[in-house]
């Protein structure tokens, strides 16, 4: 789920008629507002103040910058608010969000995983080409595709608990096979995030990307898979490095 998620919105900045639209179909421009955060992952101390986020917009043009937290599974709104939810950010600079707990029930002995959205909202047509007379005399007939950017990283809320990097405790994860299935239970109370997984130097796919704390994840192998031998994956820490490791399955 981690990842980006795209909303096209599609302007017609001169009407014509119909047969001139057509012609115009080769002046369609995509407009990309996709903003840049400052990490790939936030973490959250359970009974913390308040973590900060940076965010930047690489575009030359200004952007509204709309953000939220999700649950776990991106359905609704986690009891976080950020600030500020809503503002303007000019081509090429920088600000930050202030995220803060405002409530819920966590656990004490683990993580818990929440998503922090950040979307990027491109100017309206109009408003892109205001105060643009050269442009306006060579855009007659003209259309503007906007691609609205969402970016949602991981939220951790890391109890007290809890301490150190995954990355330190990634071999207390065990694996199997059984059939046509591979477990992997992971035994800390860190959630496990993989970035590749491979047996026998066939790829793997995990449905979520991570393996939950004191959980297990069963992942699928493909037709013909042998039950034994050398399975590597590499697991990402708390400032997106990455170690693999290697296992072998007997």
């Amino acid at each position: 789920m981690n990842g980006l998620s795209l909303t096209v919105r599609v302007a017609c900045l001169a009407c014509l008629s119909c047969p001139a639209l057509a012609t115009a179909a080769g002046n369609v421009s995509p407009q990309s507002s996709g903003v840049t955060l400052g990490a790939t992952r936030v973490i959250y101390p359970l009974n913390g103040k308040g973590v900060s986020l940076s965010v930047t917009n690489p575009r030359d043009f200004p952007v509204l910058v709309k953000s939220s937290v999700l649950d776990e599974g991106q359905k609704k709104e986690a009891p976080f608010i950020v600030t500020p939810p809503l503002f303007r950010l000019d081509g090429g600079q920088q600000n930050a969000l202030n995220i803060t707990r405002t409530g819920g029930d966590y656990p004490a002995d683990r993580e818990s995983i929440n998503w922090v959205c950040v979307q990027g909202i491109p100017p309206e047509p109009d408003s892109a080409w205001a105060g643009d007379e050269k442009q306006g005399s060579d855009k007659k007939v003209s259309m503007s595709v906007q691609v609205i950017i969402s970016s949602c990283i991981k939220l951790f809320v890391r109890p007290e608990s809890v301490s150190g990097n995954p990355v330190r405790v990634a071999d207390k994860v065990s694996w199997k096979v059984s059939g046509k299935i591979l477990t992997a239970a992971n035994s800390t109370p860190f959630y496990m995030n993989v970035s590749s997984l491979t047996f026998n130097g066939a790829k793997l796919n995990i449905a979520r990307s991570y393996i939950p704390p004191f959980a297990e994840e069963k992942i699928p192998l493909p037709a013909g898979a042998a039950t034994k031998g050398t399975l590597k994956w590499e697991v990402i820490g708390d400032y997106g490095e990455k170690k693999e490791k290697t296992v072998q399955i007997n």
